[in-house]
């Protein structure tokens, strides 16, 4: 097998060098098995693709036409397509399509040298060892890597480089490198990542799933979310099989609502979804614990194991005090390995954090910080697991100024002010009208004095005539009373 491998490889050189082309002169494509590509033809001022011819190198310096005269013609043509620009379109891409591409118009030509990333796991003969083994093409062992500027580095999930005494990376060559993991049992369905750069600037990466047989896969959840716990190879389950659920050895049965009809009428946190998966809607620092999928029939036959760590944030603080003081707590199955940490992001906080602690199975870090310094923003407590981050927890900060008591201070305050005013107003205008009726009764006292006086002075002077009025009045008068 390495004969043949380095065998193509020196073909795929020879192609290259016959055609006048190096790696530099050609464009260079980076992708991955499954994924979808398109190898543009640079050919300038095509006017129609029934001129173009796509070539793909094979071994022995042959060349197989892949789309001849605008036709595709290549025996895996479902694979192929050539697009409205005469772009040759691969899809999915497989191992064996990592070739020099040429697009040939007659007069002329460009190239595409596809370059495919695959990463895969080593059986070894240590039952205490992962191999993972990541390269380019069928670029192996000492095989002389023809692309210039190109490495491999390992790395976590989150991208977090591998580091420690139970990893080990051998390098062959640029295009080829390994991965030699000492093995846990909590490396079960832990996820590992290679990614591959060319002058330092990122082309691709691949990741990979280890398992581990009786292995243990851990989780990590904040609380307040949902998590969602798999039961894999489900799929073996016996005739009239049912998966159960267990949390530290605990049947959860009679917990379990299924995902469509609730059993018998509980809508608990636990939920069962139509893959087996156990669905946690509202994780608490109680779920941490050791979770087993198993088939219920009598066989015992396990398909899954899983550690669930919950994280979680506390405050304490602001009765009467200076200080805040927010609580990160990891609380883990059992107890927390050595390799798990938390850490705080404290970007523009005057801060400062205690160090961790360990309590049997919780582990802890606090972060004190001044009230004087909040200001509305968000501070997470990460945790890690050898460098990488399995879980977050977020807690908000709170500005005083910005709080709801304080936002209605200044509404109460222009209230009160109004309610004042108002009282004032209507205070004012009543002892206004008030002093305005007392004006008008007395001048109404002093304009009848006037006119009382007036009359006696006009009766005195027509004393004579007001007799005979009188008498008359009075006679008008008695008639009055007789009618």
């Amino acid at each position: 097998m390495a004969y043949f491998s380095l065998l193509s490889v020196c073909l795929l050189s020879l192609t290259q060098a016959a055609a006048g082309l190096q790696s530099s002169d050609h464009l260079v494509m980076f992708a991955l098995s499954g994924d979808a590509i398109t190898l543009p033809c640079s050919i300038p001022s095509i006017k129609s693709c029934s001129s173009i011819d796509w070539n793909m190198a094979e071994m022995f310096g042959a060349v197989t036409k892949v789309v001849t005269a605008g036709r595709v013609t290549a025996p895996n043509s479902l694979r192929l397509g050539l697009l409205k620009d005469c772009s040759l379109e691969i899809n999915p891409l497989v191992l064996d399509d990592a070739r020099l591409y040429s697009c040939d118009s007659g007069a002329l030509n460009s190239s595409v040298s596809l370059q495919i990333l695959e990463l895969t796991e080593r059986r070894t003969p240590a039952d205490d060892t992962i191999e993972l083994q990541c390269f380019l093409n069928t670029y192996k062992g000492h095989v002389a890597c023809n692309n210039r500027g190109i490495h491999i580095k390992w790395s976590t999930e989150d991208n977090t480089p591998l580091n420690g005494n139970r990893f080990h990376f051998e390098t062959d060559s640029e295009c080829f490198s390994k991965l030699i993991i000492k093995k846990r049992l909590t490396d079960h369905h832990r996820k590992w990542k290679c990614q591959l750069t060319q002058n330092d600037t990122f082309k691709a990466a691949i990741s990979y799933t280890t398992t581990v047989k009786d292995g243990i896969e851990e989780v990590f959840a904040a609380v307040g979310e949902s998590v969602s716990l798999s039961c894999s190879s489900t799929s073996s389950l016996g005739i009239g099989g049912r998966v159960e659920w267990t949390v530290e050895g605990r049947a959860l049965t009679d917990h379990i609502s299924p995902a469509l009809s609730p059993y018998k009428g509980q809508t608990g946190p636990f939920h069962e979804s139509k893959d087996s998966s156990l669905v946690i809607s509202r994780v608490s620092a109680l779920h941490a614990g050791d979770y087993q999928c198993s088939e219920s029939n009598g066989q015992q036959k396990v398909f899954n194991k899983i550690k669930l760590h919950t994280l979680d944030v506390i405050s304490e603080g602001w009765s009467g005090g200076d200080n805040v003081t927010l609580t990160c707590v990891l609380t883990c199955a059992k107890e927390c390995e050595k390799y798990f940490n938390l850490t705080w992001s404290v970007r523009g906080h005057n801060s400062w954090q205690s160090s961790l602690m360990t309590d049997n199975n919780i582990l802890i870090n606090r972060l004190f910080l001044p009230v004087s310094s909040m200001t509305s923003d968000e501070l997470t407590c990460f945790a890690h697991r050898e460098g990488d981050v399995v879980a977050s927890k977020k807690w908000h900060t709170v500005n005083f100024l910005k709080t709801p008591a304080w936002l209605a201070l200044p509404l109460g305050l222009l209230t009160c002010i109004a309610a004042g005013g108002l009282y004032v107003y209507m205070k004012r205008k009543h002892n206004k009208d008030a002093g305005n009726e007392q004006s008008s009764i007395e001048m109404t006292h002093v304009y009848e004095d006037i006119q009382d006086a007036n009359d006696e002075e006009q009766h005195q002077q027509r004393q004579p005539k007001r007799e005979a009025v009188t008498t008359t009045d009075s006679f008008y008068d008695l008639l009055q009373v007789v009618n």
